[in-house]
C-alpha cells in the first residue's frame, strides 16, 4: 500500500479551500440557521498558507437581515453547494452562543485537519 506525500496533502488541502465554499451555522437543534458562501464579506480562510488544519471563520451579528433576533448558535458545517447537499464537516461550538441584540456578534471558527502522517 502506498503512502500518500507531503505533497499530497498539501494537494488534498488545496482541493478542499477551492471546493468547500460554504459555511451554514446551524442552531442548537442542528438546523441550519444561514449558509453563507465564501464570497460573502463576512466569511474566509483564516489558517496559514500550508497549515495542516484549514480553518473557516464566519463572523455574524444581530444586525446582520440574515441572522434572526434572538437565536442560540450550535454548530458548524461545510459545503460545496449553495443549498442542499451533503455537510462535508460539522463542529459543535465549544459552547453554544446566543444573539439576543442587533449588537451580539458570533465568530465561528470551523477547523478541519488534514495532517501529514509519517
Amino acid at each position: 500500500m502506498a503512502e500518500i506525500t507531503s505533497a499530497g496533502y498539501q494537494s488534498i488541502r488545496d482541493l478542499i479551500e477551492a471546493n468547500w465554499l460554504y459555511i451554514e451555522l446551524r442552531d442548537s437543534n442542528g438546523d441550519a440557521v444561514v449558509r453563507l458562501p465564501l464570497s460573502d464579506s463576512r466569511v474566509s480562510w483564516t489558517h496559514e498558507a500550508g497549515a495542516q488544519t484549514l480553518i473557516l471563520t464566519a463572523v455574524v451579528i444581530g444586525s446582520d437581515s440574515d441572522i434572526p433576533v434572538p437565536t442560540v448558535f450550535g454548530s458548524s458545517a461545510i459545503y460545496k453547494v449553495a443549498s442542499n447537499g451533503d455537510a462535508l464537516s460539522v463542529e459543535e461550538l465549544p459552547v453554544q452562543f446566543s444573539i439576543l441584540t442587533d449588537l451580539d456578534q458570533l465568530t465561528v471558527h470551523h477547523s478541519i485537519a488534514i495532517p501529514e502522517v509519517g
